[in-house]
């Protein structure tokens, strides 16, 4: 008896702690056009689609290529500084922002 209780909640704990992680490795989530024509798409559960485009259209305003650049949120009223690579494809920063532009 003892030992099916303890398996039984030994896999529920396991199994909770393994909740937030699908969670956060969910796929991309479309969120719009950014201001220059690009697909703009978050690309976890840390990434509000408002911070998403917020990114895009400020790496376009900054221009091409990967140097860092600020990006505000208006989900935690907090800048992050954001990191695009040089296609500007993938841009990642924050507190494990992803975005996707394409």
């Amino acid at each position: 008896m003892f030992r099916e209780v303890f398996a039984a909640s030994a896999a529920v704990a396991f199994a909770s702690v393994l909740v937030p992680v699908a969670s956060a490795n969910a796929a991309p989530s479309y969120c719009g056009t950014s201001t220059r024509g690009a697909s703009v798409y978050s690309g976890n559960a840390s990434t509000s689609c408002a911070f998403a485009m917020n990114t895009a259209n400020t790496y376009h305003v900054n221009g091409s290529g990967s140097r860092p650049f600020k990006v505000y949120s208006r989900v935690t009223n907090t800048t992050y500084t954001m990191t695009c690579t040089n296609a500007g494809s993938v841009c990642s920063g924050g507190n494990g922002a992803l975005v996707y532009l394409r």
